[in-house]
């Protein structure tokens, strides 16, 4: 089924013009929020790098809570296989590396960059951001659950235990979340032996230990240039 084309804040159906001043405001948005500038989450900065009004930003999202969910709207529809991506190996040992490295290179997005950045500077709590920003706090959910349902989606054939499956599911993002923020914070991480000691671990506990853990192709890790 196609997906609907977006309507505007007043309701009515953008033409084409409508519709590509739309898709051009998100795609800056997404620009400006990944960008790391400390003013970053600001409609205002996004309508001046944008090039349009107050009033046009308005019209096409109604305010600032608008604009946010439909930016995160817009993550969801064209973030393609830098996020959402297929297994293409069999073996657990080799499908786990190829999720960790998938999963690594997603938190380096500016999509990633962007959904942060929006969380952590629109409220300090989530009743807050649900009270002030409640379209933007239902959208965060929907990417949050798509990740979510990325990684399910990555190990749910394997031929293990659901159970064990369901665990390092509920830990392993969180784990590589709370590497990538202090990587990209500047603490002195040995990046390449977390991420294999990480890998490794998440393996063993997969592979029934009789057999031991099987020896995966290292995880690749973009270095910052």
């Amino acid at each position: 089924m196609p997906t609907p084309s977006p309507t505007s804040a007043a309701g009515r159906r953008p033409n084409r013009r409508g519709e590509t001043t739309r898709t051009h405001v998100l795609k800056v948005a997404l620009q400006v929020l990944s960008s790391g500038r400390p003013d970053a989450v600001s409609v205002n900065l996004v309508a001046r790098q944008a090039g349009v009004t107050w009033g046009t930003v308005q019209y096409q999202f109604g305010d600032a809570d608008g604009l946010w969910a439909a930016t995160l709207d817009h993550i969801l529809a064209t973030a393609g296989p830098t996020v959402w991506a297929r297994p293409t190996a069999a073996a657990v040992p080799d499908r786990v590396a190829e999720l960790i490295e998938l999963v690594w290179a997603a938190l380096g997005s500016n999509y990633y960059t962007a959904r942060t950045n929006l969380q952590s500077n629109l409220a300090a709590t989530r009743a807050e951001l649900e009270a002030e920003y409640p379209r933007t706090a239902t959208a965060l959910d929907a990417v949050d659950e798509k990740l979510a349902d990325q990684f399910e989606y990555f190990l749910s054939d394997l031929p293990v235990s659901p159970l064990a499956i369901q665990r390092v599911c509920a830990f392993v993002p969180t784990a590589l979340r709370g590497l990538h923020a202090e990587h990209t914070f500047g603490f002195p991480i040995d990046v390449e032996a977390a991420l294999v000691g990480l890998r490794d671990a998440v393996i063993a506990y997969l592979v029934p230990t009789a057999t031991g853990p099987a020896e995966p192709q290292p995880v690749v890790v973009e270095r910052d240039h």
